[in-house]
This record gives structure tokens, C-alpha cells and sequence, in this order.
């Protein structure tokens, strides 16, 4: 836990003491926000997706950022066209997902040319057309104020950590490879949680939701073996690694249908999204300020 601790401190710092990174915002830096949305167009705002509007929110007030819903590479491009005719210097991509190695942060990677298509996507996917400097940051992985955010969910439902199995469950990749690097981050989470509430144990799983149903089916066969094996020496509090309410959590509840669990609630609403957000876009400016050998970038 002392990193965890060591790492929140120095993220603090950037954002409590914004003038460590830029001051007041440069008008040439955009700041691109890439979130999954559920809704359909032409109708009313969902609760996930108000959720991710309203984290959004706070950090237009002190940057000129761009929010897109949804994974069509005709939004993403015109979410890139507004900034560019604004802001034609540097973009910065935030991925508004749990883990960078999720298949849609791979594929936006791919249409936003950070990383070659590769030929047997060719057909598939057509790299968009941009101007400015592109930069792109990681999605929340085991970030200290992400950690904290788990532990409370984890924190509401307890009632007696000593006799109780923190289980987090993502959406997961949809790959085996993808698998053991987004795991890894959620297994650090889930010793945060171990050791910061004194549960008896956390542990990790998906469901593999997209993936193969072979692959899916397996999933979810080991994650409802896992609560069971769990579930027969202690309590069990299932904690989703979801962003938001409102989108696949009726699914995990198909998937444990008849398990004797608690579940917790998904990371919004909570102040601890927007700051990581905030200390996203600070730790960046605070780094090109060093490779420039200035305060900050402009």
C-alpha cells in the first residue's frame, strides 16, 4: 500500500497545485475525451451516458476538451475537427475506459494512427485524418484515486471484512494476451482493497463480454466457480470494475444468478473520476513542460 500511498502524494501535488503544470490552459492544446456510449442516436440521454457527461463536466471549465460517446470514427473525426479549428498544436486522447488494453482502446489507437493497422484489419479500419500532434494517455488502470473509488464500493456493502471475499469483475478483453496485462492491473487493485479494508482476501475476474462464445462461456464458468469456491469459507462481495451504472451489469447478474453475494456499485458518480481526469491532463503538461525545459509547453 506505501506505493499506492507514495503515488497518490505525488498526483496530489499536480492537482492541488495546478500551476505546477500550466497555469491558466494554452488555447493550443485540445483535449479529446473517448468514452463507450450506449445510447442510440435520436434518443433521451441514458444514465451511463449522463454519468460520463457529468465527470466530464468540471474539466471544460478550465480546458477546451471535446466529450465522445460512442466508438463510430465519423464522431471520433469530428470531435478531432472541432478541436483542430480551435486548437491546431496538440491533441491529448484520453481513453475513458477501465483498462488501456481493452480491444476498443486498441482499436481507437489504430484510427487515430497511434499504432499501424494491421493488414488483415485493413479493410476494417481507416486510420482518421489529423492535422495536430497526437498524444495519447491511459485509461484508469490501478491509478491511486481509481483505487480509492474501489475500495469505498467495496467499503459500502461490507459488514465484516475479516470473514468477506472482495471479488472485482471487469468486462474484460477478448483475447488471452489482453487478458494476463489488464488483469495485472486489476490484481493490484484488488490488493489495495485486501490491505486498506483488512479483508480476508481479494481477487479478480471477467466475464469476457465480445469475446468467442468458447471463450466467453469459460469465463464465465471460472468466475461463477470462483464465487462458489469463495462463497463456502466467507462472504463474498462482488465489486464491478465498470464505469458507470447502466451498462453490462445486468449481464454479471445473469452470469451469478443464484450465488449468495453482495454487489457493489460500479466507479461513477464519484469526484475521484473527474480528478483522475484533471491529473490526466496536468501530469502531461507537467511532463512536456520538462522535455521543453520550461515551466510548460507554451
Amino acid at each position: 500500500m506505501r506505493k499506492f500511498l507514495i503515488y497518490l502524494c505525488a498526483l496530489s501535488l499536480v492537482i492541488l497545485c495546478p500551476s505546477l503544470a500550466s497555469g491558466a490552459p494554452d488555447k493550443k492544446l485540445g483535449i479529446l475525451i473517448l468514452a463507450r456510449g450506449v445510447d442510440p442516436p435520436g434518443v433521451p440521454v441514458s444514465g451511463w451516458d449522463q454519468h460520463i457527461i457529468d465527470a466530464v463536466e468540471p474539466i471544460k471549465q478550465e480546458y477546451d476538451v471535446e466529450l465522445v460517446l460512442g466508438l463510430e470514427p465519423e464522431k471520433i473525426q469530428e470531435g478531432i475537427n472541432k478541436l483542430q479549428s480551435r486548437y491546431n498544436d496538440k491533441i491529448l486522447i484520453i481513453p475513458f475506459y477501465i483498462s488501456t488494453h481493452s480491444p476498443v482502446v486498441r482499436k481507437l489507437e489504430y484510427y487515430l494512427g497511434i499504432e499501424p493497422v494491421p493488414a488483415e484489419r485493413a479493410a476494417e479500419i481507416k486510420p482518421l485524418d489529423i492535422k495536430a500532434e497526437i498524444h495519447m494517455a491511459h485509461a484508469t488502470e490501478h491509478d491511486p484515486l481509481i483505487a480509492e473509488v474501489v475500495y469505498e464500493r467495496a467499503m459500502e456493502i461490507s459488514r465484516n471484512p475479516a470473514n468477506e471475499t472482495v471479488i472485482l469483475v471487469a468486462h474484460g478483453p477478448t483475447t488471452k494476451e489482453s487478458e494476463t496485462l489488464w488483469l495485472k492491473s486489476m490484481y493490484a487493485l484488488a490488493s489495495y482493497v485486501k490491505e486498506r479494508g483488512d479483508f480476508e482476501d481479494a481477487t479478480v475476474g471477467t466475464i469476457m463480454f465480445g469475446a468467442s462464445p468458447e471463450v466467453m462461456k469459460q469465463a464465465n464458468e471460472d468466475l461463477r466457480k470462483l464465487v462458489e469456491e469463495r462463497g463456502r469459507d466467507s462472504d463474498v462481495l462482488v465489486v464491478p470494475c465498470l464505469m458507470a451504472p447502466g451498462g453490462i451489469e445486468d449481464m454479471l447478474a445473469d452470469v451469478l444468478k443464484g450465488q449468495k453475494i453482495r454487489y457493489g456499485r460500479p466507479y461513477l458518480p464519484h469526484v475521484n473520476i473527474t480528478k483522475w481526469l484533471k491529473a490526466t491532463i496536468d501530469a502531461k503538461l507537467v511532463l512536456w513542460g520538462r522535455e521543453s525545459k520550461i515551466p510548460y509547453p507554451y
